[in-house]
């Protein structure tokens, strides 16, 4: 029996010794990201309708804090949702970013580029992500992967032959931006 409590004395302060040498990781509280993958689908579009391309974005991330994401709830200053004639005019709205460049031909340069069709303007496919980590509201490192998804109609303004790119950050609670990365490049496909 003394030999059995000594056995397990000697595993509790072993498990003890362990646990004191992990300590958390040490991420800013401004989020990092960065791009991991870029993956299109062709979707046939609707009868007399052009192909859809549906996307996804996968980028990988780090916060200090894990303040990430917006819950349905989070509708109040500073999240609140304002719009002036159709266009969303707080940032702190969305938390996920996303830029469509295509390739200027003559200047051989990346462009940011906006749907002339669109009454969104710059950031039209701009999106909010759910709260990420615990509920608890505990402030604890988070670190993994998001992946965003969103269509581009082909046809006009997209046409076969372009070379298109997206620029993406996303920003936390605290309205910290994170750095921006570019997603690799694609080219439209007829």
């Amino acid at each position: 029996m003394s030999r059995t409590l000594h056995l397990g004395l000697l595993f509790a302060l072993l498990c003890a010794a362990v646990s004191s040498c992990i300590s958390p990781p040490d991420y800013s509280d401004t989020p990092r990201i960065k791009f991991e993958k870029l993956e299109v689908v062709r979707l046939p579009g609707a009868p007399g309708e052009q192909p859809i391309d549906s996307d996804t974005i996968t980028i990988s991330f780090e916060d200090g804090n894990g303040d990430l994401g917006l819950s349905t709830t989070d509708t109040m200053e500073p999240y609140n949702d304002v719009s002036v004639n159709g266009k969303q005019t707080n940032p702190n709205f969305y938390n996920y970013y996303i830029q469509f460049q295509r390739k200027n031909k003559a200047t051989n340069q990346f462009e940011d580029f906006v749907d002339p069709g669109s009454t969104l303007g710059l950031g039209q496919y701009n999106g909010r992500f759910p709260r990420l980590g615990p509920e608890s509201g505990q402030d604890a490192p988070l670190k993994g992967n998001l992946r965003y998804n969103f269509s581009l109609s082909l046809g006009t303004p997209f046409l076969p032959g372009d070379e298109v790119r997206f620029r993406v950050s996303i920003r936390d609670r605290a309205l910290n931006l994170s750095n921006e990365v570019f997603t690799n490049s694609i080219i439209i496909k007829p």
